[in-house]
């Protein structure tokens, strides 16, 4: 009996230790120090710098000189204060707007000219007979009450034409979605949720300021912890990168995507620097996921080892939940490892439920898949709903699951 509330003892203990790990590493990268891990006051390089000192600290070796393996994209940011008024009424940016990710810059006072599914007919025959260049006023697109996706498609179309000839503003239903730019319109686009526009306003101010970043310098973080077995590796990776900041006052702090995918993945480093893995292991912390997955991208286009070794990819992308299990794309695609993962989780009773999903482009388990190299995206279920958006907080995401996904994760890795 003695041995067994022992045995308790010990086992509590280590999954306490392990969510306290993870909701640390969790809080330190959404803190403002790293402004979202974006593309503002150079987010993105300071986690990848976090990110490093933490493979340094737990012994994780590094290819070659350096943990880091530099590449460039292009990137639209917004790094100066930016504000909207209707109506004379300041909003908040990130709570009540949004500037559109691709938007150029736009300084001054608009009237407002509405376009609704009453109007929009007549005002696309007008656009077509009129000269570009006589509109002035900033047009405020409204989807309210249509239900044909066409017709809302050709509304999005619409925003983009019009974004080249004046101001765009689009009143927004339901939350705000926010991504990364990868180029730059003539003018900025706004999102306003309905319930902050005020309709009987008939001018909008803006002040947006936009920097358009070509060819910026980031980087993945790369590191590695020998087998016993050198003659294959399993990688496991997660992007560290996220939306960053729009203007000084808002930024993203991007809670569960995916600060805690990395958190997930230091606590495996930190483990099996401890405990050697029977293949090598290789830690890959990508950058540019939210860009258009370019980290991971280049990776596969310039790999630091033969592709050919690499005997399994487990990507970690939404760690912070799980309360109703976890989904694994790529599952329907490796039939024998999805049924040992669910073997171990049915024998140890980690997690509730594991759902399988087939092919997926949506993280950066696609790239490696493309190059018919086995590799499964992981991510929980259940709880929070902040996505892409200023709510994706530490403060707010419980990681319940990160001790039972952890150890589920470190016995499906000594499987192979």
């Amino acid at each position: 009996m003695r041995l067994i509330v022992f045995l308790y003892i010990i086992l509590a203990t280590q999954a306490f230790g392990q969510r306290e790990f993870g909701l640390a590493q969790v809080k330190k990268l959404c803190s403002p120090e790293f402004g979202g891990r974006g593309y503002v006051d150079n987010g993105h390089a300071l986690a990848a710098d976090y990110i490093k000192s933490q493979f340094e600290s737990f012994g994780v070796k590094s290819f070659d000189s350096s943990y880091f393996q530099h590449f460039n994209i292009d990137v639209n940011s917004f790094p100066s204060d930016l504000s909207v008024a209707v109506g004379g009424t300041n909003l908040v940016p990130g709570e009540d707007f949004v500037v559109a990710p691709n938007s150029g810059s736009t300084k001054g006072t608009f009237k407002m000219q509405k376009v609704n599914r009453g109007n929009v007919a007549n005002f696309l025959k007008t656009l077509k007979a009129t000269a570009a260049v006589d509109i002035k006023d900033a047009i405020v697109l409204d989807v309210r009450g249509i239900e044909n996706k066409d017709t809302v498609a050709l509304f999005s179309e619409l925003k983009v034409v019009l974004a080249s000839i004046t101001p765009v503003v689009w009143i927004r239903d339901g939350k705000f979605t926010w991504s990364v730019g990868h180029e730059e319109w003539k003018n900025a686009v706004v999102e306003i949720k309905r319930e902050k526009f005020d309709s009987r306003a008939t001018e909008i101010t803006l002040n947006i300021k936009n920097e358009f970043k070509k060819g910026l310098e980031t980087q993945n973080v790369i590191g590695f912890i020998p087998g016993k077995k050198k003659c294959k590796s399993i990688i496991v990776s997660a992007h560290y990168d996220h939306l960053g900041k729009m203007g000084q006052e808002a930024y993203f702090p991007g809670a569960n995507d995916n600060a805690s995918g990395v958190a997930m993945l230091l606590y495996l480093a930190k483990h099996f620097s401890t405990h050697q893995p029977e293949f090598n292991l290789v830690f890959m912390a990508f950058g540019a996921e939210e860009a258009g997955i370019l980290g991971s991208k280049y990776y596969v286009e310039h790999p630091l080892f033969p592709l050919k070794k690499i005997r399994f990819v487990v990507n970690c992308d939404i760690m912070g939940t799980g309360d109703e299990g976890i989904t694994v794309v790529n599952g329907t695609l490796h039939e024998k490892e999805f049924k040992k993962l669910t073997h171990i989780n049915a024998e140890k009773e980690y997690l509730k439920k594991i759902k399988i999903r087939g092919r997926a482009a949506n993280s950066d388990h696609y790239w490696f898949s493309q190059r018919q190299i086995p590799a499964i995206f992981i991510y929980t279920m259940g709880g929070i709903k902040a996505y892409h958006d200023v709510y994706d907080k530490s403060e707010t995401l419980p990681l319940d699951e990160f001790s039972d996904l952890s150890n589920l994760l470190i016995d499906f890795v000594n499987s192979f």
